[in-house]
């Protein structure tokens, strides 16, 4: 079938398009989608209506496909962009043509039945499960052999690492794997999806270079930390501006700022998402002078257990202070796309 040159496809569509195998009735192993528009119909034409929820795109399937990777020869194996292989495009980059999206390097295994491109074989094994539970068994089974059980929602599909892809994260909870609607692919064919998941449910959040920021806890504004995430060593350094416990008494004056102002830094590990701190306090300087010569001390210890990118609960153990737990969110959200994309 001829496509429309003017506008490309790829990336993930929602719910159930399963455009790995044929779904309706039993066939060969398909090397291209024209064995998959019995079922999901021709990318350009008509406004498309999904097969998993009967919900309409308003638009064809070739539309909602442009948003994701801005070009042709993604899905298109020539210039002439009339071939679309499942498994293989005339990209350099997006190679994988729809198992890019549509499935996971660690499910191959090379073994498919009667396919004459075994490029990615086996790569859709979460697809065709779909298909064998939604649609019947011996669906793909009778084409495709050697399936092993699929890796869970939690592994990116190929395309999902690359720079210029706008989708990234299979156990999305926001309905960004998917450009309609509210839930993205089933990728790994067990009838969860995205960040209902169990498979998302268990994965921790980790901690990145996009954390570096300024964090506060709103209750107590005025107070707050800076991090610094260094990824290459493993290390979080934390400098926490704040006051001391108790008021000093109203005849106590300083020269500069508060009388009450303290600064507290700590510095340690990470793994995950959580950072475990020992606190330096330091004391005895002179501002903006080498005289006399500050001294460090221990001060106690902290940990920072990150949500997501956005929020996190600091709790500490300074035996000067006390103990307590501290509930943070950034003060502005400018690295929250880098640290997600990381």
């Amino acid at each position: 079938m001829l496509f429309n040159p003017s506008r490309h496809a790829l990336s993930s569509i929602k719910g159930f398009l399963w455009l790995t195998l044929v779904c309706c009735g039993t066939a060969w192993a398909y090397d291209d989608y024209s064995g998959c528009e019995n079922c999901h119909g021709n990318f350009a034409s008509g406004v498309y209506q999904s097969n998993h929820d009967g919900e309409s795109w308003g638009t064809d399937l070739m539309s909602a496909h442009d948003a994701w990777v801005p070009n042709c020869n993604a899905c298109h194996q020539s210039s002439g962009f009339s071939d679309v292989l499942l498994n293989q495009s005339a990209d350099s980059t997006f190679n994988q043509s729809c198992v890019g999206c549509h499935g996971r390097d660690e499910d191959v295994t090379g073994n498919c039945v009667g396919d004459d491109s075994p490029v990615h074989c086996g790569s859709g094994a979460g697809l065709r499960k779909t298909h064998e539970t939604n649609v019947g068994a011996g669906t793909c089974s009778g084409c495709h052999s050697g399936d092993i059980a699929p890796v869970g929602e939690d592994f990116m599909p190929y395309n999902y690492s690359l720079q210029a892809s706008a989708i990234t994260d299979s156990c999305n909870a926001d309905g960004s794997e998917s450009q309609f609607g509210p839930t993205g692919l089933d990728n790994d064919g067990d009838g969860q999806r995205d960040a209902d998941d169990n498979d998302c449910q268990s994965q921790s959040f980790v901690i990145n270079a996009g954390m570096n920021d300024a964090w506060y806890n709103p209750a107590t504004a005025g107070q707050g930390f800076l991090v610094s995430v260094f990824e290459e060593t493993g290390l979080v350094f934390l400098a926490w501006f704040t006051y001391d416990v108790e008021r000093p008494p109203e005849d106590v004056t300083a020269i500069l700022g508060d009388p009450g102002h303290r600064w507290v830094t700590a510095q340690g590990p990470f793994e995950g998402d959580t950072a475990t701190l020992n606190v330096t306090i330091t004391s005895g300087g002179v501002f903006d002078s080498p005289e006399p010569a500050v001294e460090n001390e221990a001060g106690g210890t902290m940990t920072i257990k990150w949500n997501d990118c956005t929020s996190a609960t600091l709790t500490y153990d300074i035996p000067t202070a006390g103990q307590g737990e501290i509930p943070l969110q950034r003060i502005v959200p400018d690295n929250v796309a880098l640290c997600e994309s990381l």
